[in-house]
């Protein structure tokens, strides 16, 4: 029989939440530094050439305004004059290339974030402990067989932790951590009822069993 503690949906949910705000914010800035403050300020620029109209800005920036092809499609020298007039005119809400290079270079940050924020969504969701006949499976490409485990260190079970000690492969003397919070708890208490039964070289601190309490 295989017993088998899956990833917690405490951790899957926080993790879930985690990627998702990276992404949103990244969409966020990305649309602000692309698209939103360009189009913006091309609004503006309309809104100037309607304020020569009304004279209420001096017709020397009538031809800046009237060659303007777009924020997108300006050079920097262009979007710089514009700025200019824009000051002139008291035109509140102009963004500058720093400004929309701002927003860029934070995109390009969250980006890089969502990519390490989906990574260890999937890494965490690999995470399980499985016990069967063989041994015990704290991670994916380890077993441990029963008689390899020397020390079940269960005196921080309360807080989830159960510190497992075994003999590897080489000999030599590792550790693996079966957590509560990292995998489903119900599950997992099956796996060290099991524990208890099957690793009978270990040695088991406290000696009462960890899942009756």
């Amino acid at each position: 029989m295989q017993l088998i503690a899956r990833a917690s949906t405490t951790v899957r949910n926080k993790n879930i939440l985690l990627t998702t705000l990276c992404v949103a914010f990244a969409f966020w800035f990305a649309y602000d530094g692309y698209i939103g403050w360009p189009a913006r300020n091309d609004e503006l620029v309309r809104a100037m050439k309607r304020m020569i109209i009304d004279n209420r800005l001096d017709k020397v920036h009538e031809k800046t305004l009237d060659a303007w092809k777009g924020f997108n499609n300006s050079t920097a020298e262009e979007r710089e004059a514009m700025y200019k007039i824009a000051d002139a005119a008291h035109v509140e809400g102009w963004k500058t290339d720093l400004d929309l290079n701002m927003q860029r270079y934070i995109t390009a940050g969250l980006a890089v974030v969502s990519v390490g924020a989906i990574g260890w969504f999937i890494r965490c969701q690999r995470r399980r402990v499985i016990a069967d006949f063989n041994g015990l499976s704290p991670a994916p490409g380890v077993l441990i067989p029963w008689d390899k485990i020397t020390k079940v260190d269960n005196t921080r079970w309360k807080k989830g932790f159960v510190e497992i000690t075994y003999t590897d492969e080489l000999g030599n003397e590792d550790t693996a951590l079966l957590d509560d919070y990292i995998v489903e708890r119900p599950p997992l208490i099956e796996i060290l009822k099991e524990l208890d039964a099957r690793a009978t070289k270990a040695e088991f601190l406290p000696k009462q069993e960890p899942a009756a309490g």
